[in-house]
């Protein structure tokens, strides 16, 4: 199901330990996508859902009513954001041809769900890399504060499909009415916390490069034969540096970090550079020396936060 203007919604041909992925765009045609005010009220009602007492029922694009232009649509099933990356912003181009940022939800599946093969996303028939602006926004950051926890369903009990949910999927205009909702169980989170601290540490630290007059983005990566979509958290074209943070500096978030530069790195180019950037992690405390030192084995460069708000590079 081809979105307009480029977009595309569908599964991901790679799932995760947690199984497959539904890709959907959201509202909004021109200018960036968001979750505030007017504009962004469809999309922020897909963030808290489950807050709002509501699920999520997915429809694709079947066709249209006989001797009508009426379109129809096919019932996908029950689906919830993704309680780990419930979305993901990405670059294309509005309805105007301009370039902006979109919101790309993230969704799971929960129950029976119906998935033929014109449901899934297109490969990339080549591997690219384009560079962006910055992945995260004040406006993003903002509103995923607002979330206040993490998006879990691990009771989600079935949900029969209604009479309006009928109508609409054989393309008849109805009324939409209150549905009854799957019972979400929402969790406060140490990993919310940490997410929420790492938008802010990058968005902090991209302001910092920028008051330094630094060319400031991040890679957009699609690989050959792939549905998924690559971002790095931050690109200094000034100083050909990627940065991959975390919102935590014990070891594990550390190797979290190092693991995704050494492979974003092989795809980042310049057109003047032949060269692959420095790869430097980018933290909100310094780390132990073991860690350190492990940073310096796969050449990895280390910036962290100091107490008093500064960034320093280790050496």
């Amino acid at each position: 199901m081809a979105a307009m203007w480029g977009y595309q919604d569908g599964w991901l041909t790679e799932e995760d330990g947690l199984g497959p992925v539904y890709e959907y765009t959201g509202a909004g045609a021109e200018g960036d996508q968001t979750f505030a005010g007017t504009r962004g009220a469809g999309n922020a009602a897909i963030l808290k859902h489950d807050q709002m007492g509501r699920a999520l029922h997915v429809f694709v694009r079947a066709g249209k009513v006989r001797g009508s232009d009426t379109k129809t649509h096919r019932y996908v099933g029950i689906f919830a954001v993704d309680d780990e990356l419930p979305f993901v912003p990405r670059q294309g181009l509005g309805r105007d041809g301009n370039p902006r940022t979109t919101i790309v939800f993230r969704l799971r599946p929960y129950g029976k769900y119906e998935r033929t093969n014109n449901d899934g996303l297109t490969p990339a028939p080549d591997t690219i890399a384009n560079f962006v602006p910055r992945a995260v926004t004040i406006d993003m950051i903002q509103s995923a504060a607002v979330t206040k926890g993490v998006f879990v369903a691990p009771g989600l009990r079935s949900v029969e499909i209604s009479a309006t949910l009928k109508a609409a999927a054989k393309g008849k205009l109805v009324r939409v009415g209150k549905v009854h909702a799957p019972e979400f169980q929402r969790a406060g989170s140490e990993e919310t916390t940490v997410r929420q601290k790492k938008a802010l540490l990058v968005e902090s630290f991209a302001a910092h490069l920028e008051s330094q007059g630094h060319a400031v983005g991040s890679f957009q990566i699609k690989v050959k034969g792939k549905t998924s979509t690559l971002r790095t958290d931050l690109f200094d074209a000034t100083d050909h540096a990627l940065y991959e943070a975390q919102g935590a500096s014990d070891r594990d978030s550390v190797r979290v970090a190092l693991g995704r530069l050494l492979d974003y790195r092989r795809y980042v180019k310049q057109r003047n550079r032949q060269d692959r950037p420095d790869a430097v992690v980018l933290l909100p405390g310094r780390p132990d020396a073991d860690i350190e030192a492990l940073l310096r084995d796969y050449q990895a460069s280390l910036v962290y936060r100091t107490k008093d708000g500064a960034f320093e590079k280790a050496v």
